[in-house]
Parts: structure tokens; C-alpha cells; sequence
């Protein structure tokens, strides 16, 4: 059949090839290379039938997950991942013809001239970054084609496709051209080959590359045995499972003479051979493979070579081939791959195809002049690097760590030096300023590796040790303060990988997962980018456990990071901005409103950095800790970014239900919008505001929403909590968490990592002294704390939003009495308040957060009566003047001040501290003082009687009339203690309305 025929032919031309090689009348360089160039027209065969060429298993991203990624080609119409859906049948008919000159020049074969080739897609290759790996995931069909010009001769276009041992021929074919054709010619094509051409070519040298990759004796010895059932197997059934043809069994196969090949001309070249796809009987009878089948693959004749030696030698050749036609094409075309600082397409094309070498198995004296060959390259193009963008750097960086975690000691050490010898160039590049591009780029690939291919073991340590060797040995450079930066370099990277090892430790604690993500985002302070990746994975933990006010204030975090940034790069132009001098330290707050009023002539308040976002929390100060020598260029921010963020916070604050933030988040981005005339973005906006209003007046004030409740928890125990010893945090917890619930979970938490017999709750709030716990013991206090505010916050914070945004003290209460007890009589009844403030407001970026302050003052027995009769005071009077009143809640304080028994309640309370025979031992201001919080507690109980009269069904008439009797008998009592008349506050005439 044609595939009978085109394995005869490619033997043929493999036999001729090998022939014409070692024929001693040619043997010098010149003849050789004239001869290479009567094979070229080969090359244009090659491309005509690349989309026929064997790609599976070669690019396992394209077929499964499990591979690093792809990267996007250079080609102008893209290649499989770019979706070309050409076919065979629809190929253009065309072919350059300098190409054809270029090919044809030092052949007798007489070629037709044709038109210009359009724009040609490339085939696929394999990228250096494991993050575009999604984007790429698609399959190959069997008869995907690419736009592809038909050959020089004329082929038709053809849709079967080629099997691995024909792709492997024609390219070995290929590199025996490339590796013995004249350097002249080769440049000669170069320099008139169009972009797109080069492109091919590239892919060409790619496909080498994968396709004799070296897969190790277990993967040959995999093929061997395979080969061994499918002899059994034809043996058995006489005749081949894949056969077509009943007679195909009993003829020699079609591969047969180029097994034989192999073995022809002595096994002085068995390294240019390849084991054969295995395609009739006879085939499998050969003793030689036989042989092969009955050692395991190792041949025991002296003078011929392991299938495994000859895999070994033919994909190091291969390789080291490829490698000299690299570096003769940069050689020759350094003025093009200069081209905008090196921020062009055939440099990434140039780059990629020297990555791929890491990418795929190879030799370590492949890899050795791989090294070798980059050290070249960087020194030649540093402007590609550490200039403009930081893609290619990222790159690089990237591979030559995952090489620094090779089993190999020596590649570990060429990886090593690779990486200083980067950093050297980096710091020289600069100048001798610092090496902040590389600083980035390698921290940032430390970070991707982590999950890729989880580095950080001994071998990827040794390879830091041996990094911060070089820099203490480094003579000309030991006066500078690239050491040191080098130093500050390996010791960040051995942080990542330390909180990487302890976050896997403590997944299951979302408190300690979110504090180590929240420590590696302040370690990149000064890097927007990775801060911005680890504010990304907080936001995802918080989301996933259901806390959406954290989730928000991430998102809101990481907008003022990408605005200070743009602001650091001179985005925005700073005069206009009024603001644009604000320093972290000084903390000012801002009125956003003002903010947002500019005109369409003015830049928006984005120009401020950080400092436009203060008004929404205080903690975004943070963003503003960035250096000013950092790679700020490194971030690809724009002004779209930056509202496409906000975007994403105004979602998370409508589902956290924190309304009243959404208009302060939209108004700057109105801003953009108007100076842009996009109206219908400001319509859409103005009434995502409209709404926003219009749900605060829904629930404002109805305590509605659940914005959380607030629990101190403090660890005890070195053995088990190491750093948290002896600290306390403030928990916020979800909606109507209870404090049983919150204390459960805790304790399931820490019995499950100490175990259950270890772990023990503290069930009061007192004070703990370690000294007097058992050290074989983990405890565990938890107390529920409130917001706490001074006089001054009282009046201002009026909404129940208000009270629970940007808050960062708590407080709570302890009773205790002089004789010991907790509990006592009112006249011996003590009270301890504890004030708690924490290190930043909630909510925050973390839903807990440590106690860096606590003030702690005891109250005597009538301060605890004026303090408890001052609190039902205030709550009376709220409920009172609400618009719309809590019946339920109004009722539960009536009927706790009016009808409440003899020795219990406020009536106790001036019993035991307002009777004449009692109020001397207590100071006069406050006795008097008790007696004027009676009063307002007397004109509030009359207040509340009436609104609650005015809003009752008749069925509730009775009840009324009760509570008010027991008014009026509190006032009677109330009046003969304090030895004055309290007057009733009901006004005569006074009508009841119902509002139902």
C-alpha cells in the first residue's frame, strides 16, 4: 500500500544519504556540503507535509492536563491552539519564490516560478509557562491542518497522516542537511526567507527536538514487550491484528529493509537509526529483534550498541545539532533579535526553542552545552531581559529553577551558575543599582514551581547553597552590594518555600491558612504583582468558607495596589493630582465625594495612589509601603485594570451586603467614564448606585443584615502553639454564630491536630496566669467581646452598618466580687471592663486579628449601677426614636425595666444605692448622678409605654394596661426612695393609633 511504499522510499533516501556521507571520495567538508545541497528540496517537502507529521504523545498538553503548557506562536495566523481549521483540501497552491531560489540554487532540479505565499500558520510548540497551560488545552484531531502552501514539486494536499517512524526519517534526513550543508547557504536562506518562514523553520527544529527525545530503558524496554505480545499474538492468530490485507502476513513487511538497514554497513551509524514501527510477520521474525526481545534489549555482540545506547547517542546528536543552528542563526541575525530592545517575536521564538531543551529529556552533556549556549545568549541581549517587558526574563527564570531541582548533581550546578550568571548580568546591566528585575522574575517562577512541579527539597536547596557561593567567591563584585541582594534573594526564596510547607500543614485551619498567605503578601510589599497573587488566593480561601466581607476588602486591597502602582509609573500625571504626595504614615481620611467631582479636563482620583481608597478603609494605608526601586514596569496595570477590579468589588460588597460602599467604589470609576463619553457605562453605573441607596433605606437601622459577632480567643501552651502562645485574637464570625458554636469548632479543630485528650476549654473570661496551667495541656479561652465606642463614636455611628465597618476595639465585661465569688448581692456586685484594640480595623484582609492593646478598669458596686442603668437608658431611647419600631424588642426592654421581681432589675438597683440608710456610704456625685440616670430611665419607660401603646392591635389592650400599672408602681416606689415626686411622662388626651 502507499505507506509501504513511502518507508521503502524514505529508506532508499536514508541509504543513499548514508552512502553518499561515507563515501571516501567526499569526505572533506566542501564536498559534503555540496552534496547536502542537492538534497534541499527535501526541506521544502518537509514543509509542505509538517501537518501530516506525527504529533501525538509529542505534545502531551494538547491531549491531557497533566503537562506544563504551551506557548503562544509567532506565527501571523497561529498554528492548532490558534484555531486554524484549514484543511488539506484547501491549501494554497503557492510558494515563495526567493524561498524556492534559496532551496534550489545548488540543485539540478529545474522548479516552476509561483506567486507569493500568503501568511502560512505554524505548528505548535511547547511553552515555558505552566499558566497558559488552560488556555491551550485542545485536541488534535487526525486531519488537522494547517494553512500550508503546496510543495515545489506540486503535490496535492494530502489529510492521512504520516506515523512516528516516517516523521522520525524525514527529519533525521532534515538534521543531516542542517548538520553538513554549508553555513553560507543556510544564512543565505535566512536573510531572504520571509518572517513566516523562519516561523516553520523554527517549528521544524522544535519537532526534532520532541520527536527523538530521549524516554529512558523503561520506556524501551515498554516497547520491546510489546512487541513481544504482538509477535505472540500473530503467532497465534496467524496474521497481524492491525493488518488490512489476509495476504499482508505472509509478504515481507514494508519496514523490514529498513530494520535491516540498520544494520547494514556495519553498526558504525546505528546511532542515525531508529527502531521501526513493527508492521508484518517477517518483520517480527527477525533475529536480531528477536535477540533484542530475549535479553531485554541489550545486545550482546561486541561491536553493536543497545537500543537504549543508540536511543541515548541519536537524541544527544540530535540535540547538539540543533544547538549549532541555533547559535549560527543568532550569530547572523543579532541586529534583528535587537529590534525594540529585544521585544520582538523571532526573540521569543529564538528563546522558546532554546527553553524547550529543558522542557523535554535530555542528556547532561546535552544540557551542558544547552548552558553554555545561554550564558552566550544573555550576554549578548541583556536589553531582552532587564528591559521593557518581563516576559522573557520570567521565562527563563522559570526553567533554569526547575533545572536547579534536577536529580542530576552537575545539572543542578550548571543551573546554579546559569541563575548567578543572570543575576551578574542583571546587576551590571543596572549598572550596579540592584537586580530587581531578576529579584521578581525569579521569586515570581519560585512561587509557580511551588504547585508545578513542588520544588524545595534538599537537591533545590543545595542549589541556593551553591548560588550564595558564587556570590561570597565573586571577587570583582565583593565591594558592591550585589552579595547582599543575592543573599536577600535565596533567603526570600527559602520563606516562599517554608509558608508554602506550613500551609499544607494547616489547610484545614482557615484562620492559620489565611495568616500565612496574609505573611507572604507583606513579604512582597514592594512587588505588586505577587502581593497581588497572594490578595487573589486569600480572597479565594475567604469566599470558599463563606466570609464575603473579607473577600471584598482583598479585592478592595488589591485596587489600591494596582492604583498605586500606575501612580508610581506616572500613569496619571502628578500635578493634577492633589493629593499625590501622601505618605503612608500620615493617615489621613479622605471624603471621597470630593473626590469625585472632577472635571473631564482632570484626571480621576485613581491619580492618588492608595490614598483614593482611604475613605473606604483605613487599612488599604498598607498599599502604599511599595518601594520606589522596584520593577513597577514589570506590572502590565492600566487604567481598564483598575476599574475591571472594582468591578469585581462592587460584586462582592453587593453579596457581603455592605451597600453603603458600593457608591464610593463606583464613583471613581464614573470618573473614567466621563472623561471617556461613555454614557451608556454611566448610566449603568448610576443606577447600580440608585440601587445601592435604595437598599441601605430598605435596611438601615432593621438589623436585618448580620454583619458578624466578635470573639476574643487566646491560646495557652508553648508545647503546642508555639508562636500564638499567650496571644489573643480578635475572631469575627459569621451572621449569629453562638459562642458554643465558635468554641466547638475550635476545640475540634486543635483535637484533631494535638489530639482529643490534649485540648481543654477555658469556660471563663477572667485573667489567666500560664504559670498556673498544666504544660501537658493546649488551652483554649473564648469570649464574646462587642464593638466598643467612646462618647464621641456614640453619636457619630448612628447605623448598624456604621457599627460594625472599620472597627477596631472591643470590649467586654467580667463580674467578680471583693469576697472571690463571681456572683453577688448589688451592693457587693464588681464589674471588670476590658478594652481590646486591634492591629487594624474590621473588616479586613483576615477574619481574625491580634490584640496589640488592652486596658482593663474595675468598677465598684454603684459604678456598675450607673453604667447597667446608662445602658438601658440609651437602648430604650433608640428603640423609641427608629422609624420603623422592633414591637418585639421594645416589649422584651419594657417588660425587663417595668415587670421585673423585688430583689432583681433596675428597682435593686436604687434599693440598694438611693436609700437614705444606704446612700451615705457611697460618694455624693455618685449617688447623685444614679438619681439623675433614674429620672431619664422613668421619662424613657414613659416614652416607650406610649409608642408601644400607639402601635398595639386591640388584643394587646390588656397587656398595656398591665405594663403601664406596673409603671406606675415603679414610679411610686421609685419617688419614695429618692424622696421626690418622678411625674408620669403620658400627656392627657393622648390617643392610640394603630399603624397596622
Amino acid at each position: 500500500d502507499e505507506q509501504d511504499l513511502r518507508h521503502l522510499a524514505l529508506a532508499t533516501l536514508k541509504t543513499l544519504m548514508a552512502k553518499h556521507s561515507l563515501d571516501s571520495r567526499y569526505a572533506t567538508k566542501e564536498k559534503q556540503a555540496r552534496i547536502a545541497s542537492l538534497y534541499l528540496p527535501l526541506y521544502g517537502l518537509i514543509l509542505d507535509n509538517m501537518p501530516r507529521f506525527f504529533l501525538r504523545d509529542l505534545f502531551p498538553i494538547y491531549f491531557t492536563s497533566s503537562d506544563q503548557g504551551s506557548r503562544d506562536d509567532v506565527s501571523v495566523s497561529g498554528g492548532v491552539a490558534g484555531g486554524v481549521t484549514r484543511h488539506g483540501n484547501s491549501v494554497d497552491a503557492s510558494f515563495s519564490k526567493e524561498v524556492l531560489n534559496s532551496i534550489t540554487a545548488f540543485s539540478s532540479l529545474a522548479v516552476a516560478t509561483g506567486n507569493q505565499a500568503d501568511s502560512r500558520g505554524s505548528l505548535i510548540s511547547v511553552d515555558s509557562n505552566p499558566s497558559n497551560s488552560d488556555r491551550n488545552s485542545e485536541k488534535m484531531d487526525g486531519c488537522e491542518k494547517f494553512a500550508r502552501p503546496q510543495s515545489l514539486i506540486g503535490y496535492g494536499s494530502r489529510c492521512d497522516k504520516l506515523d512516528q517512524a516516517e516523521t522520525r526519517s524525514l527529519l533525521m534526513c532534515f538534521l543531516h542537511i542542517m548538520k553538513t550543508i554549508s553555513e553560507d547557504v543556510l544564512v543565505s536562506y535566512w536573510h531572504r526567507a520571509i518572517h513566516q518562514e523562519i516561523s516553520d523553520f523554527f517549528n521544524i527544529l522544535e519537532l526534532c527536538l520532541q520527536h527523538f527525545r530521549f524516554l529512558g530503558k523503561r520506556h524501551i524496554a515498554r516497547k520491546l514487550a510489546a512487541a513481544v505480545k504482538l509477535a505472540q499474538a500473530t503467532q497465534a492468530n496467524g496474521t497481524l491484528k492491525g493488518s488490512s490485507n489476509p495476504s499482508q502476513s505472509s509478504q515481507p513487511s514494508s519496514l523490514f529493509p529498513q530494520w535491516m538497514a540498520s544494520g547494514g554497513e556495519g553498526h558504525r551509524h546505528a546511532r542515525s537509526q531508529t527502531m521501526p514501527i513493527i508492521r508484518g510477520k517477517n518483520a517480527l521474525m527477525n533475529p536480531k529483534l528477536l535477540q533484542m526481545m530475549e535479553t531485554d534489549g541489550s545486545i550482546q555482540d561486541g561491536d553493536t550498541l543497545s537500543p537504549t545506547d543508540i536511543e541515548a547517542n541519536l537524541s544527544t546528536e540530535v540535540a547538539l545539532t540543533v544547538l549549532d543552528v541555533l547559535e549560527l542563526f543568532v550569530h547572523h541575525h543579532k541586529k534583528q533579535l535587537l529590534q525594540d530592545e529585544g521585544q520582538n517575536t523571532l526573540m521569543k521564538k529564538v528563546l522558546d526553542t532554546y527553553l524547550l531543551f529543558f522542557q523535554i529529556n535530555q542528556s547532561t552533556a546535552t544540557l551542558r552545552h544547552v548552558f553554555a549556549a545561554l550564558r552566550l545568549f544573555v550576554q549578548k541581549f541583556p536589553s531582552a531581559f532587564f528591559q521593557g517587558k518581563a516576559d522573557l526574563c520570567g521565562c527563563l527564570c522559570y526553567e533554569i529553577l526547575k533545572c536547579c531541582n534536577h536529580r542530576s548533581s552537575s545539572t543542578q550546578t550548571e543551573a546554579a551558575a546559569l541563575l548567578y550568571f543572570f543575576m551578574r548580568q542583571n546587576f551590571e546591566f543596572t549598572k550596579g543599582k540592584s537586580i530587581v528585575r531578576s529579584h521578581l522574575q525569579v521569586i515570581k517562577a519560585v512561587s509557580q514551581l511551588i504547585a508545578d512541579a513542588g520544588i524545595g527539597g534538599s537537591r533545590f536547596q543545595q542549589s541556593l547553597a551553591i548560588i550564595n557561593n558564587f556570590a561570597n567567591g565573586d571577587v570583582p563584585l565583593k565591594n558592591t552590594s550585589f552579595p547582599a541582594e543575592v543573599k536577600d534573594l535565596t533567603k526570600r526564596i527559602r520563606t516562599v518555600l517554608m509558608a508554602t510547607a506550613q500551609m499544607k500543614e494547616h489547610e484545614k485551619d482557615p484562620e492559620m491558612l489565611v495568616d500565612l498567605q496574609y505573611s507572604l503578601a507583606n513579604s512582597y510589599a514592594s512587588t505588586p504583582e505577587l502581593r497581588r497573587t497572594w490578595l487573589e488566593s486569600m480572597a479565594k480561601v475567604h469566599v470558599r468558607n463563606g466570609d464575603l466581607s473579607e473577600a471584598a476588602m482583598c479585592y478592595i486591597h488589591i485596587s489600591a495596589l494596582i492604583a498605586e502602582s500606575l501612580k508610581r509609573r506616572g500613569y496619571w500625571r502628578a500635578d493634577k493630582a492633589g493629593m499625590s504626595c501622601v505618605s503612608p504614615e500620615e493617615s489621613p481620611v479622605f471624603n471621597c465625594s470630593s473626590l469625585l467631582t472632577s472635571s473631564r479636563d482632570q484626571d480621576t482620583s485613581f491619580s492618588m495612589g492608595w490614598a483614593a481608597f482611604m475613605c473606604i478603609s483605613p487599612n488599604v494605608k498598607e498599599e502604599g509601603a511599595m518601594k520606589e526601586d522596584t520593577g513597577t514596569q514589570d506590572t502590565p496595570y492600566t487604567e481598564d485594570t483598575l476599574v475591571e477590579q472594582l468591578e469585581l468589588c462592587v460584586d462582592y460588597l453587593w453579596k457581603s451586603e455592605r451597600y453603603e460602599l458600593i457608591a464610593d467604589i463606583n464613583k471613581p470609576v464614573i470618573a473614567v467614564f466621563e472623561k471617556r463619553r461613555d454614557f451608556k457605562r454611566l448610566s449603568e453605573l448610576y443606577y447600580d448606585i440608585h440601587r445601592s441607596y435604595l437598599k441601605v433605606t430598605e435596611v438601615v437601622n432593621s438589623e436585618k443584615r448580620l454583619f458578624g459577632r466578635y470573639y476574643r480567643v487566646a491560646f495557652y501552651g508553648q508545647g503546642f502553639f508555639e508562636e500564638e502562645e499567650s496571644k489573643e485574637f480578635i475572631y469575627k464570625e459569621p451572621k449569629l454564630t453562638g459562642l458554643s458554636e465558635i468554641s466547638q469548632r475550635l476545640l475540634k479543630l486543635y483535637s484533631d491536630k494535638f489530639g482529643p485528650d490534649n485540648v481543654k476549654m477555658i469556660q471563663d473570661s477572667n485573667k489567666v496566669n500560664p504559670k498556673d496551667l498544666e504544660s501537658k495541656y493546649a488551652y483554649i479561652q473564648v469570649t464574646y467581646v462587642v464593638p466598643y465606642f467612646d462618647e464621641k463614636e456614640q453619636h457619630d455611628k448612628r447605623t448598624d452598618f456604621e457599627r460594625h465597618h472599620n472597627i477596631n476595639r472591643f470590649v467586654f465585661e467580667t463580674p467578680f466580687t471583693l469576697s472571690g465569688k463571681k456572683h453577688g448581692d448589688v451592693e457587693e456586685q464588681c464589674k471588670r471592663r476590658t478594652i481590646l484594640t486591634t492591629s487594624s480595623s474590621f473588616p479586613y484582609l483576615k477574619k481574625r486579628m491580634q490584640v496589640v492593646e488592652q486596658q482593663s478598669t474595675e468598677m465598684n458596686p454603684i459604678e456598675v449601677a450607673i453604667d447597667e442603668m446608662s445602658r438601658k437608658v440609651s437602648e430604650l431611647n433608640q428603640l423609641c426614636n427608629m422609624e420603623e419600631v422592633d414591637m418585639i424588642r421594645l416589649q422584651l426592654k419594657l417588660q425587663g425595666s417595668v415587670s421585673v421581681k423585688v430583689n432583681a432589675g433596675p428597682m435593686a438597683y436604687a434599693r440598694a444605692f438611693l436609700e437614705e440608710k444606704n446612700a451615705k456610704k457611697y460618694p455624693d456625685n455618685q449617688v447623685k448622678l444614679l438619681k439623675e440616670i433614674f429620672r431619664q430611665f422613668a421619662e424613657a419607660c414613659g416614652q416607650a409605654l406610649d409608642v408601644n401603646e400607639r402601635l398595639i392591635k386591640e388584643d394587646q389592650l390588656e397587656y398595656q394596661e398591665e405594663m403601664r400599672a406596673h409603671y406606675r408602681d415603679m414610679l411610686t416606689e421609685l419617688s419614695g426612695i429618692m424622696n421626690e415626686q418622678i411625674p408620669h411622662t403620658r400627656q392627657p388626651g393622648s390617643e392610640r393609633h394603630s399603624t397596622y
